[in-house]
């Protein structure tokens, strides 16, 4: 019974803003001030970018290849180990039984 009535706040609230933003954004000085805080963004995200790059810090796109080569040779080490544990299960033939293999 809840979950109608916050839907339906969350809805009326989403509307105020959409009015409330379109009306500063038709305001030139607002969509200005907007606009150069966006390009003041940017340059600060390259700096920081920059900065990291310089420290040798990984980015998340590296971190993320990373983790894909990390759990490849992982899947890589179990599938090894499997093929150990099975090969080491078969029974080993009698010094014997080699003999007669080689003989025959």
């Amino acid at each position: 019974m809840a979950q109608p009535v916050l839907d339906s706040m969350m809805k009326k609230g989403e509307e105020i803003f959409q009015n409330v933003s379109g009306k500063l954004l038709e305001k030139p000085a607002v969509a200005k001030a907007l606009e150069a805080a966006m390009v003041g963004k940017s340059k600060v995200d390259e700096g920081v970018a920059m900065a990291f790059k310089r420290m040798n810090v990984q980015t998340r796109s590296e971190f993320r290849g990373l983790k894909a080569r990390v759990e490849n040779l992982e899947s890589q080490v179990t599938e090894l180990r499997e093929a150990v544990e099975r090969l080491s299960a078969k029974p080993k033939p009698t010094s014997r039984a080699r003999k007669a293999t080689r003989r025959a």
